[in-house]
């Protein structure tokens, strides 16, 4: 009783083993196509910056006239080239760490351990029919027994090399599972941890000049205002002298109505076929 009580406890723990390991399976490989899709759209990142930054390097040359937006173009455009090429090393690592090490973990571990399985499951199925024959052997015939007695101690001992294989390579996989997973993560989050200390460490070093051209800026808008004011008055200034000059070429006649003398000529239309008009 106690031995079919082990053997019955083996085989639930085998199977739940199994079922977890195909769960896993599956999300792995999700996981690692998940992953395919951040590196694509992360290397299109990195294209676009790169287009990006090319475009400000070549507004730069052409305002190599005004030293103050040329240097702020050139030193903006390396920062983001640097920001850009930190980009670059995180993708590779996800390629690394995430992508291809899991992906080899479930082609070569796991398949690895399905493949013994299918052999595990051959040989239970090969103990469990020699246990019918043996049981079914007739006894009034004692060579069929023996053949049948000698062939379930076979398969048994087969069985069970098979199983602690079989167990040893479980507890192997799970193992390993938790260290590559792990691991991978780990190295990812690194990867990530030092994207941005370095771009950090990048943006640190150019805060000072970032803080002193937002003072210029500050001090460019001052300027501005008083330039736009300035020149809104003296253009109200011309403008008055305008029509100040203008009403000064009016005369002035009282004996006219509303004192404005009109000059010009009289035309009068002709009474021939055309109508014409004559001064």
């Amino acid at each position: 009783f106690d031995k079919v009580c082990v053997l019955l406890f083996f085989r639930a723990n085998i199977d739940e083993v199994e079922t977890d390991v195909v769960e896993i399976e599956a999300k792995l490989d999700k996981l690692v196509k998940l992953c395919s899709g951040v590196i694509e759209a992360g290397r299109a990142y990195v294209s676009a910056n790169k287009l990006f930054v090319n475009g400000i390097r070549d507004l730069s040359h052409h305002c190599q006239k005004e030293e103050m937006v040329s240097e702020c173009l050139e030193k903006c455009g390396e920062s983001l080239q640097e920001i850009v090429n930190y980009h670059m090393i995180l993708f590779d690592q996800a390629q690394r760490s995430v992508k291809q090490q899991l992906h080899n973990f479930v082609k070569d571990d796991v398949r690895k351990f399905k493949e013994t399985k299918k052999q595990f499951d051959r040989v239970r199925e090969d103990m469990e029919i020699a246990q019918v024959k043996n049981a079914q052997a007739p006894r009034n015939k004692p060579h069929e027994a023996e053949e049948a007695t000698s062939a379930l101690i076979c398969s048994r001992k087969s069985f069970r090399h098979l199983a602690l294989d079989y167990v040893l390579q479980i507890n192997v996989l799970q193992a390993k599972k938790k260290f590559e997973i792990l691991d991978s993560m780990l190295s990812f989050m690194q990867a990530q941890y030092s994207l941005f200390q370095q771009g950090f460490n990048l943006l640190d070093e150019i805060h000072p000049y970032m803080k002193k051209l937002a003072a210029e800026l500050d001090q460019l808008v001052i300027e501005s205002a008083m330039e736009k004011r300035e020149m809104e008055h003296k253009h109200a200034t011309i403008q008055q002298r305008d029509f100040a000059y203008d009403d000064s070429k009016v005369e002035f006649n009282v004996d006219a109505p509303n004192g404005v003398v009109m000059e010009g000529y009289l035309f009068k239309r002709a009474s021939n076929a055309f109508k014409t008009w004559n001064r």
